[in-house]
């Protein structure tokens, strides 16, 4: 156990599988005392015995950030579990919902949009922020940590509601970060690159996807550990770029890839005369 953040209470979204687990884990594994959340109780109790196990502090409350007072009361509980609140990590998002609606942004039925909307950035990061906000006003080293998306800044087709989502978090990460100077809230972002976060999720249908390599989840936790903890006191309304240089040039690997079959194929043919 490391002592980077003692005295610490963080509560995390959708932390129950992917990303948002390994963030759980990691917290605890520096000494926060953590909230686990999500839709299912089962996981979110087994992501619970882990970090026990490993000798952290956590517990499990069911969350659905499309529901205003599930949302209220989850953040108000967290508070009263463990004297407050210093760190909340907006991660939660609709991953399912995404990968089932991608279609041209005219075809979107307004339904559809706003239930992309309401659990990526309503519920999310405004609902969530809203009601932790003076629990962390009263907290000393009191931070938001955004999770946002290189969807936020580049255009991919068929996935305009989620794209509008993630562009909205990243910026009212920078509104929280200015309305929270005050109070001694920091608010930073950390923008997500192509992770493969689960089981049966090679990442090979990716295409280039990344400069370096494909992104694992503790990729995003070590990010959010950082910015979530004291070593980042300087540091708000900041956006963390960790997308394996995606964003800078994301056809990279695809075109190395290229290159080195089209040298084989040389290679071959010379052998071959």
């Amino acid at each position: 156990m490391s002592e980077l953040m003692a005295g610490k209470v963080a509560l995390i979204s959708g932390s129950t599988r992917g990303i948002g687990r390994s963030i759980a884990e990691h917290l605890a594994a520096q000494g926060a005392r953590v909230v686990v959340t999500g839709r299912t109780v089962e996981k979110g109790e087994k992501v619970v015995s882990r970090i026990r196990e490993a000798g952290g502090t956590a517990e499990f409350r069911r969350l659905d950030v499309t529901d205003e007072d599930s949302v209220r009361s989850v953040i108000e509980e967290t508070a009263r579990l463990f004297g407050g609140l210093t760190t909340l990590v907006n991660n939660a998002a609709p991953t399912e919902v995404v990968a089932s609606t991608v279609k041209q942004l005219a075809d979107y039925s307004t339904q559809e949009w706003n239930r992309i909307l309401t659990a990526t950035l309503t519920g999310n990061v405004f609902w969530a922020s809203k009601y932790a906000w003076p629990h962390l006003a009263a907290a000393d080293g009191a931070s938001i940590v955004n999770i946002s998306s290189g969807q936020a800044i580049a255009g991919f087709k068929g996935f305009g509601a989620y794209s509008a989502a993630k562009a909205g978090v990243s910026s009212m990460t920078r509104t929280l970060a200015v309305e929270g100077a005050a109070v001694g809230i920091r608010a930073n972002t950390v923008l997500v690159g192509r992770v493969v976060s689960g089981r049966g999720d090679s990442g090979h249908h990716t295409g280039g996807g990344r400069l370096t390599r494909l992104g694992n989840p503790m990729d995003i936790a070590y990010a959010v550990g950082y910015l979530a903890s004291d070593q980042a006191a300087f540091v708000t309304g900041a956006e963390l770029v960790a997308d394996g240089g995606f964003s800078i040039n994301g056809d990279a690997v695809s075109d190395a890839e290229a290159a080195a079959a089209a040298g084989t194929s040389a290679s071959a043919s010379a052998s071959a005369d």
